[in-house]
């Protein structure tokens, strides 16, 4: 684990293994440590890269505005600082949509693309993130925020709650004690959500390009979850011409994290091909 700068910013990062580069993206409100059951065994084959996205983890807080284009513009940066040509993605949620809106802007960057449960394949999006778009209810559960009230909302996560790490939780709540934390996820959050689901400036572009998408792609969704509807997942696959779509049982938003050893398999032999 180590600091690197990128466009001014402070980055952390986690760099292990050697080989052709991946680099995993993590989602909303989460960090590194979203990614620690995937690290060693994807780094057998590949030089593994994940990082605190700007504006999260242990990162630098403050942003301009936050929207995809500058998200996908950071991530290229992040890719030169490290002096990468080209890359493979693996992105959760938020992280997929950035990964997903970088493919199509910058293809020739990108080598394969893995996407889990991610955002931009329509409007639906949980209740609970549409609800904390909205003023002042996203502060009030910051303020909120112990032990109980973040397992709860982290449970909405995972299909089985046992499944979800209590070391993730004490994390997240040391996180967002950090100055300028909560204000980065609520800003992040409000720049593509609001009461009625995804903005619609985020999700019909990529509807509209996502077809000429030239990358291998391989779609990972868990059938239960709770944040973006496994109807995407299939809508996804119907669009996006080179992709392969595994769907896991009993298994909510991380799959990553809630099937570990068989994700891991699956993203090797995708990435193997």
């Amino acid at each position: 684990m180590r600091y690197v700068n990128v466009d001014g910013r402070r980055i952390r990062f986690l760099e292990q293994g050697e080989g052709f580069p991946l680099l995993l993206v993590h989602g909303l409100g989460a960090s590194v440590e979203w990614w620690q059951f995937n690290v060693n065994f994807l780094s057998q084959k590949y030089r593994v890269m994940a990082f605190d996205f700007h504006g999260f983890g242990h990162s630098s807080k403050a942003m301009e505005k936050f929207s995809l284009s500058y998200a996908s513009k950071f991530l290229v940066s992040f890719f030169d600082t490290l002096k990468i040509d080209k890359v493979s993605l693996v992105g959760n949620s938020m992280g997929g949509l950035i990964s997903l809106y970088t493919a199509l802007q910058y293809p020739e960057r990108i080598e394969k693309l893995v996407l889990v449960n991610n955002a931009g394949f329509g409007q639906k999006i949980s209740f609970l993130l549409r609800l904390s778009s909205l003023f002042p209810v996203g502060e009030l559960a910051l303020i909120l925020r112990n032990q109980f009230t973040v397992k709860i909302l982290m449970d909405q996560l995972f299909y089985d709650p046992k499944k979800l790490p209590l070391r993730l939780v004490n994390y997240a709540l040391k996180i967002y004690d950090l100055p300028e934390s909560g204000k980065a996820l609520l800003q992040t959050l409000r720049s593509g959500i609001n009461l009625w689901g995804l903005k619609k400036e985020i999700w019909y572009p990529i509807l509209k390009k996502v077809a000429s998408l030239p990358h291998p792609t391989l779609i990972v969704w868990g059938e239960q979850d709770r944040i973006t509807p496994v109807s995407q997942a299939y809508r996804g696959q119907e669009l996006i011409k080179h992709s392969n779509l595994y769907i896991f049982e009993r298994c909510g938003h991380m799959p990553q994290i809630e099937w570990a050893e068989e994700f891991n398999h699956l993203v090797l032999d995708f990435l193997e091909l």
